[in-house]
């Protein structure tokens, strides 16, 4: 059974439709050419030039072009996975994976992986717009590529997007957070609620700013 695995970094269409795996810039991550075989050769390629191999016979792991200098990379000869050190925008491209030296073009693209660079999210900034009824809160952050943004109102998510319409009420006080994100990190932004009287809402954003990233 052909043992094929690529990981494209942009452009992405060189892999087709499948869901894209991101690196943050800066740090780890991960290639896994996803087989269960018993592994004794592995050879990871990025278009024609080899970048980290290993044979059971030889039992010793050899790197070159980026991953030959320090420790840039590390390739697991259990399970094929290379893991790439310091994620740089240089390291955009396609990548193969070839296993136990079974390499044909059999499988298509449906069997590719795509990797996307991204880069930390900026900490997103909240305005108000308010009338006699209703306040409109608009998150902005550093938009690039897949940057979204979601609200939350008392930690339950309620909106995807960057505005929120909030109405006029007496209720108690209440919590809206701005999310701002990418697949790799996010962002927070609180605003409190204090409803001082029926007749108007006060947002006073929180000297706090909740900040989470996933790496």
């Amino acid at each position: 059974m052909n043992k094929r695995k690529c990981v494209c970094l942009l452009p992405t269409h060189l892999c087709g439709q499948t869901e894209p795996v991101y690196g943050l810039l800066g740090a780890d991550v991960e290639l896994d050419p996803d087989v269960s075989e018993t592994l004794f050769d592995i050879s990871w390629q990025r278009g024609r030039y080899i970048v980290a191999t290993w044979n059971r016979d030889i039992a010793e792991h050899d790197y070159y072009g980026r991953c030959e200098t320090g420790e840039q990379c590390d390739l697991n000869n259990s399970t094929g996975v290379l893991v790439m050190k310091g994620l740089k925008a240089e390291d955009e491209g396609r990548y193969l994976a070839e296993i136990n030296g079974k390499t044909t073009d059999a499988q298509s693209a449906a069997s590719c992986q795509l990797l996307s660079r991204t880069e930390p999210v900026s900490k997103p900034n909240v305005t108000t717009s308010c009338n006699e009824t209703q306040c409109i809160l608009t998150c902005v952050g550093e938009e690039a590529k897949h940057t979204k943004y979601s609200w939350k109102e008392n930690d339950k998510t309620v909106k995807e997007g960057n505005t929120l319409t909030v109405q006029k009420s007496g209720e108690q006080s209440k919590s809206y957070t701005c999310v701002f994100s990418n697949p790799k990190s996010e962002e927070h932004m609180i605003l409190e609620v204090n409803p001082h009287s029926v007749q108007a809402l006060f947002f006073a954003v929180c000297p706090r700013v909740k900040i989470m990233r996933h790496v």
